[in-house]
C-alpha cells in the first residue's frame, strides 16, 4: 500500500514539475511584457478619452511631465472610481505641480463616457478596451477572467518630457490625500528632470 501511494506522490510531483516548466515555456514565447522601471524609456501610445479626442503620448509629453494612472475599471472598481473623482476635483493642484494626469482603463469608450458625465470628470480617461497599452506597460492583472480579462491592476508612471519615466508612486491608499500628494511630488521632481 504504502509503495502504491509513495508512487502516486511522485507522480503527481512530477507532473506539476512539467505543468510549471511548461507554463513558464509559454511565458517566455508569448513574449510577456518586461516590467517598466524608473529610467526606463516608457512606451508609446495613443488612445482615446472620454469625449473621444484622442491623445498620444508623445503630444502630452511635449506639454511637461505626465503621470499616467492605470486602473482596474471606471465601471465595477469603486477604489478606481473613487481615485478618478479624487484626481479630477484636485486637477489645479497637480498641473499646479508642473504637470498634468490622465487615467487608463480597459473599459468600453460608452462606459467611460457615461461615468465621467456623470461625475464631471476633468482629466483625461483613456478607454484601453483591447488593453494594448496596459500590456505595454505590464499592468495588466493576473487575477482578472470573464468580462474582466484585460483589466489594469493598480499603478501609477511619470513619464518627463524626454519619455523617461521618472516615478512610480503607490496610489492605492484609502487616505484621502496620498493620491494626489504623490502625484505632485513625483511631476515636480520629473519637472527638474528636463
Amino acid at each position: 500500500m504504502d509503495n502504491f501511494f509513495t508512487r502516486q506522490i511522485l507522480r503527481c510531483a512530477s507532473l506539476m514539475v512539467l505543468l510549471a516548466v511548461g507554463s513558464r515555456a509559454s511565458d517566455v514565447v508569448s513574449g510577456s511584457p518586461e516590467e517598466i522601471a524608473v529610467g526606463m524609456r516608457a512606451p508609446a501610445f495613443t488612445l482615446k478619452d472620454q469625449n473621444d479626442q484622442e491623445f498620444s503620448l508623445e503630444t502630452m509629453i511635449g506639454k511637461g511631465p505626465v503621470a499616467l494612472v492605470f486602473i482596474r475599471s471606471i465601471d465595477w472598481c469603486t477604489y478606481c472610481q473613487l481615485q478618478t473623482v479624487q484626481l479630477s476635483e484636485n486637477l489645479q493642484e497637480i498641473q499646479a505641480g508642473g504637470g498634468q494626469v490622465v487615467v487608463v482603463c480597459y473599459d468600453a469608450p460608452d462606459k467611460v463616457k457615461r461615468f465621467a458625465q456623470r461625475r464631471k470628470i476633468k482629466i483625461p480617461v483613456f478607454s484601453d478596451a483591447d488593453s494594448k497599452t496596459i500590456d505595454a506597460y505590464a499592468m495588466r492583472a493576473l487575477n482578472g477572467d470573464g468580462d474582466k480579462a484585460g483589466a489594469a491592476q493598480h499603478g501609477a508612471f511619470v513619464i518627463d518630457k524626454s519619455g523617461i519615466v521618472r516615478a512610480k508612486p503607490l496610489l492605492t491608499s484609502f487616505e484621502g490625500r496620498s493620491a494626489v500628494d504623490a502625484l505632485v511630488n513625483g511631476l515636480k521632481e520629473a519637472s527638474k528632470q528636463n
